[in-house]
């Protein structure tokens, strides 16, 4: 996890943000968006810096990384600024393939092949996927079992190391102009819309503490939660925001909270990142620690209510519905849990050490009921930290194999490059069954099941 309580990190890890409409104007070659003209404005958030790239690097030039952005948001549009690169007297093969990926994307197959059989990018692995994908989706039921179907029949290539394809879309890079989405939005899409890019916030504060007051959605204002702490401490808009999240959850959980994950809420409020753990914390933890839940709703529950709303409004709905349903995880909440428990350790006695050891694997233990990648990694970190505390080497080595296991799934889908394919179509399908099942769709990758 990325965020962090006293050094916030906006979008859970971003290593730099370009003012949006001056990049996108830069990258398309237009009109700055506010003159008009329609053009999306991405909220982009980066995952390399511009220091962290070589020499040779295809992909060294930022205009390239939005327009794969645009790309993964299905903005035909992008179509204009890519062939303006492809006019020029040596254009790149990520070029040629983010132009072939618009091309499949209107059923233009025939232009995907002529796009992928200029140099650069004819007989690549790349290459030979989405000719056969291309040849494939015209008679398939959809895109996300052509392209999984096409990726195993050629041997399940590993495109880890691929310069072609983009970064990877994570969850937490937001596609679309909010602001101007903010204009055709309802209440209940708006108040979506900051928990998406809290920083839509900072102007409207007295409105969004409106919003949170009169909200009965804990899971919308536990991502709303998770959001404002991955700003610093010292930052106005957590200061001032945060403790109105944390009051209403306390209302709407009541002085019994049925999950884990609200109750954690309330504990932990107030307290700062590394305050050691006493024994009169540890007693309430005790008791926390019985509760059966994790949270609820669903992740799948939620993500539908989210996408609903998106839908229609913003570009990549499903892709920025799963966004908001990540933050309303929660997991964060496992790290801070974490940190203290570090801080405690030199202060408590040995039994007490233990005892907080058994708490820790109790409530990673609720963590890994949950189908998420994000919510079974740090439920198994946490136990992985409990039994180094218990000092029992059974629970040790069962939570350290379960963790390299989820590791290789991880890997697998990175394999596949899934992430970094910039289908739209394809993107925005799998968000669904991610979203009931995000472990079963991994091990599909991993050939432990088939794709959901």
């Amino acid at each position: 996890m990325s965020t962090s309580s006293g050094d916030g990190v906006e979008g859970g890890g971003a290593s730099r943000r370009w003012p949006r409409r001056r990049l996108l104007g830069w990258a398309l070659g237009l009109v700055p968006a506010a003159a008009g003209g329609g053009w999306a404005a991405f909220e982009w958030l980066g995952r390399r810096s511009a220091k962290g790239r070589s020499e040779g690097d295809p992909w060294a030039d930022p205009q390239l990384e939005v327009i794969a952005w645009l790309c993964f948001a299905g903005e035909q549009r992008a179509a204009f600024a890519l062939d303006r690169l492809l006019d020029s007297p040596t254009p790149n093969g990520p070029a040629r393939l983010l132009r072939a990926c618009l091309s499949m994307e209107t059923g233009s197959w025939k232009e995907v092949q002529w796009h992928l059989a200029f140099p650069g990018v004819a007989g690549t692995p790349e290459a030979r996927l989405l000719l056969a994908l291309a040849e494939r989706q015209p008679r398939a039921s959809n895109w996300r079992h052509a392209f999984f179907a096409v990726w195993r029949e050629l041997g399940k290539p590993d495109f880890r190391k691929s310069t072609l394809l983009p970064p990877p879309l994570e969850w937490n890079i937001v596609l679309a102009d909010t602001e101007a989405a903010w204009k055709d939005a309802n209440e209940a899409q708006r108040f979506a819309l900051v928990v998406l890019y809290p920083r839509m916030a900072e102007s409207r504060q007295e409105w969004v503490l409106e919003q949170v007051r009169a909200s009965s959605s804990l899971p919308l204002l536990l991502a709303l939660h998770e959001a404002l702490l991955s700003f610093g401490a010292q930052v106005p808009l957590r200061q001032r925001l945060l403790p109105a999240v944390v009051d209403r959850l306390g209302q709407l959980a009541g002085p019994s909270p049925r999950t884990l994950q609200l109750a954690l809420i309330s504990f932990l409020a107030g307290s700062a990142l590394k305050a050691p753990l006493t024994r009169h914390d540890l007693e309430a933890l005790d008791k926390l620690s019985a509760l059966p839940e994790w949270k609820q709703p669903s992740s799948e529950q939620f993500f539908l209510e989210m996408r609903a709303l998106f839908e229609g409004l913003l570009a990549a709905p499903g892709h920025h519905a799963w966004s908001v349903v990540s933050k309303a995880q929660g997991v964060f909440l496992g790290m801070w849990l974490m940190q203290r428990a570090k801080a405690s350790q030199e202060l408590l006695s040995e039994d007490e050490r233990r005892w907080m050891g058994r708490l820790l694997w109790d409530m990673g233990t609720r963590l890994r009921q949950q189908p998420s990648d994000l919510e079974l990694d740090m439920g198994l970190r946490l136990q992985m930290r409990g039994s180094e505390l218990t000092e029992h080497v059974p629970s040790k080595e069962t939570s350290i194999a379960a963790w390299m296991e989820l590791g290789r799934w991880e890997d697998a889908v990175k394999m596949a490059a899934f992430k970094r394919w910039p289908l739209a179509s394809l993107q925005e399908e799998s968000c669904e069954p991610r979203a009931r099942n995000e472990l079963v769709w991994m091990q599909a990758f991993a050939g432990k099941n088939e794709l959901p």
